[in-house]
């Protein structure tokens, strides 16, 4: 795998940003975030980019990965 969220869990205060979230990436796919305002998109892509660090569960990225994206 590329990219592997265990169980992420943020939390901002008392706003729940992102609740036991579990994904599986592999080698050569792409992801797209999609989704309404407030809804925990820039949350996930700074966990995903380590500026973050998840309240609960594991976030694990492979070799080589390369992350774009479009604000």
């Amino acid at each position: 795998m590329r990219l592997e969220l265990d169980g992420i869990s943020k939390q901002f205060g008392e706003q729940q940003a992102l609740r036991d979230v579990t994904l599986a990436v592999p080698e050569f796919q792409s992801l797209a975030i999609i989704g309404p305002s407030g809804g925990g998109k820039t949350t996930l892509l700074r966990l995903i980019l380590g500026e973050l660090k998840p309240d609960a569960g594991r976030v694990r990225l492979g070799t080589k990965i390369q992350v774009a994206y479009f604000d």
